[in-house]
């Protein structure tokens, strides 16, 4: 499919629909933000400033809804009084999620919306996102996973319509191994050493990760930047900051990809990094008008040649269109557990 079709399809899934979008001006909702202004003007955008982001978020948030002409409401929230939060253990994500969406519903004004979305794309639920399963909690739609949008898709879209997107919008608790305490000290280290190997590499995905006070510098092309100068400035630089240790990631920053994987049956197949929901999974299946195959449940899950098992894998005959036919199941999927 065409990009002008599927911006299409998304303009169609939220024409008239007056939405509450979380938005943090990165990639994915700032898509979604700027499809709502052409089709929904009178939705608005909501921003929680939690602390765990960098400094210049909130201001950029500012200036790219003045950009879309669309209403903005900013909620401060400090996470760092949270425990669960504090002890970064597994159960954070949803936590955070859960803390956010469920202020943003306290405002005076939220029942005057007809819906309330957030920007997950296809690809994300590739990856270990707990968090996802706060979205059924709060009745929340993610109209890039309906409308079957990956993020190579966002990235196309962005690029053809010209938009302006903050590539540096996640959560520097991230950066801190689970089970190891967030805490403010932590999370400003992490953001000013990121802030600095930014000033002197130029690649678009850059991560500071913590463990025991050890740093790992993450990019994109680890071999572009070996060089003796380079190196020596990023160790002496970040242990002003307070590290011990410097390590440099030479496998590169993980970029999620959809890749077939072959079984002994010769069948090709992906396995989710989660226990799947299958009668869930079913029911969202059956609700895609889209999706007209035979469907069959018994130990596993089956429409058509597409078999999906609860402990993540998903197998289909080998096809030349493995991705396509995936995505379509992938966006019925249900998440278990956390």
């Amino acid at each position: 499919m065409e990009i002008k079709e599927k911006i299409k399809r998304l303009e169609e899934y939220l024409n008239d629909k007056k939405c509450v979008l979380g938005f943090s001006a990165g990639s994915d909702s700032t898509l979604l933000a700027y499809i709502l202004s052409k089709v929904s003007p009178d939705s608005l955008l909501v921003t929680i400033n939690n602390n765990m982001m960098p400094d210049e978020f909130i201001e950029y948030t500012k200036k790219q809804a003045q950009n879309f002409k669309l209403e903005h409401k900013i909620i401060n929230m400090d996470f760092l009084t949270n425990e669960i939060f504090l002890n970064n253990g597994k159960e954070r994500c949803f936590e955070c999620r859960k803390l956010m969406y469920s202020n943003i519903q306290k405002l005076p004004e939220f029942n005057q919306y007809d819906y309330f979305i957030e920007g997950t794309n296809i690809t994300d639920l590739l990856e270990n996102r707990p968090g996802v399963l706060v979205l059924e909690e709060f009745n929340m739609t993610s109209p890039l996973v309906e409308c079957n949008i990956s993020k190579k898709d966002v990235f196309e879209m962005i690029k053809f319509l010209n938009l302006e997107y903050s590539p540096d919008t996640t959560c520097l608790a991230t950066r801190v191994k689970t089970n190891q305490s967030v805490n403010s000290d932590k999370l400003e280290k992490i953001h000013e050493a990121e802030k600095f190997v930014r000033s002197v590499v130029n690649q678009e995905n850059i991560r500071v990760r913590i463990d025991q006070n050890n740093a790992t510098v993450s990019v994109d092309e680890p071999l572009e930047i070996l060089d003796k100068n380079l190196i020596s400035k990023l160790r002496d630089n970040l242990q002003k900051l307070g590290f011990n240790k410097v390590f440099l990631d030479i496998t590169g920053y993980e970029k999620t990809e959809l890749k077939a994987s072959t079984d002994d049956n010769g069948r090709y197949y992906y396995k989710l990094p989660y226990n799947i929901d299958l009668e869930k999974t079913r029911e969202n299946i059956l609700k895609r008008d889209y999706l007209t195959g035979s469907l069959k449940y018994d130990e596993n899950l089956q429409y058509d040649d597409i078999i999906i098992e609860d402990n993540g894998k998903i197998s289909m005959n080998a096809t030349e269109n493995f991705v396509e036919k995936f995505n379509q199941i992938l966006g019925c999927v249900k998440r278990k557990n956390i």
